[in-house]
């Protein structure tokens, strides 16, 4: 994401004999400070075993950083609590995972009766898979879609980051249209573990294809031998968005963030300058950015 955002980014890697904790982070400055976030779309703090000394060994490290406060999103199927203190997680949303090493059939079962409706030509459906034209259509139409369907402006990704995130191997194009144009794209992210789906864009007549794209994606993914899908959560809890979620049958987790302090006098003074509270960390974190405070 650092071709959007032009933040310093790296995976922060912690090893002990028998533990690898690892955590995407980017730097952001902020009038001479700097604090640190996970980069859109990736969560923090996945490691392979327990390690109670953790805690202590992150502690140490931004101090040593100088950073200011941390914003720590958390993937609720990797976390684990003795990596961090539960009373500085923060939940914000809900996100909706399916569980693909079940039967194909048990997980069309599973679908509200509208999405198994929309799925009745699914056999029909031509998929496209030309790797460039998708990408040129994801690039053309994406800032139009964002605006239509009012998206936050962290999602608003530059032409360079979308070709960037198109051309690795490990994430999956698919699209669909007519025989004169292609009108929807959808794009999946996997590793051996899990997948994620990253964007679904579409002109408005190509709306319809997002179910027929999704199975598509669950077929594929299935047949990688990949254990869950992450389908999102909305933009806002219960939201239009959610609720189309909720029609897959899916499993239901709370998503949740950290928010920590690590310089509570430099952070207080930032937020003081901004007319924010430093106090209250159950809005936008950290305060002194947030943009419905005054400059």
């Amino acid at each position: 994401m650092r071709l959007t955002t032009g933040f310093t980014s790296y995976l922060y890697c912690f090893e002990t004999a028998n533990v690898r904790i690892i955590c995407p982070i980017a730097e952001r400055e902020f009038e001479g400070h700097v604090d640190i976030v996970t980069p859109y779309g990736f969560s923090g703090f996945v490691g392979n075993g327990p390690c109670l000394q953790f805690p202590f060994y992150w502690s140490e490290f931004v101090k040593e950083r100088g950073y200011v406060c941390g914003y720590i999103a958390l993937n609720p199927i990797f976390e684990k609590d003795a990596y961090f203190n539960l009373n500085k997680a923060y939940r914000s949303n809900t996100l909706y995972f399916l569980d693909l090493t079940l039967s194909i059939n048990k997980l069309f079962s599973n679908l509200h009766k509208n999405r198994r409706r929309k799925l009745k030509d699914f056999d029909k459906t031509v998929f496209i898979s030309d790797r460039n034209a998708l990408t040129n259509f994801l690039v053309g139409n994406y800032p139009a879609f964002l605006r239509r369907v009012q998206a936050p402006r962290a999602a608003y990704f530059t032409r360079e980051t979308l070709i960037s995130l198109c051309s690795l191997d490990n994430v999956v194009v698919v699209g669909a249209g007519t025989v004169e144009k292609i009108e929807a794209v959808y794009i999946f992210a996997h590793t051996r573990y899990a997948a994620d789906c990253l964007f679904n864009v579409a002109t408005p007549e190509g709306r319809h294809y997002a179910t027929l794209l999704l199975w598509w994606g669950v077929n594929y993914l299935k047949s990688k031998h990949i254990a869950l899908l992450n389908l999102g959560g909305g933009v806002r809890e219960n939201d239009s968005i959610a609720r189309s979620k909720e029609f897959f049958g899916p499993i239901k987790l709370p998503f949740r963030a950290l928010k920590q302090v690590y310089q509570p006098k430099i952070y207080e003074e930032l937020c003081r300058r901004r007319g924010a509270d430093p106090a209250d960390k159950t809005g936008y974190f950290p305060g002194y950015r947030s943009p419905a405070v005054s400059d």
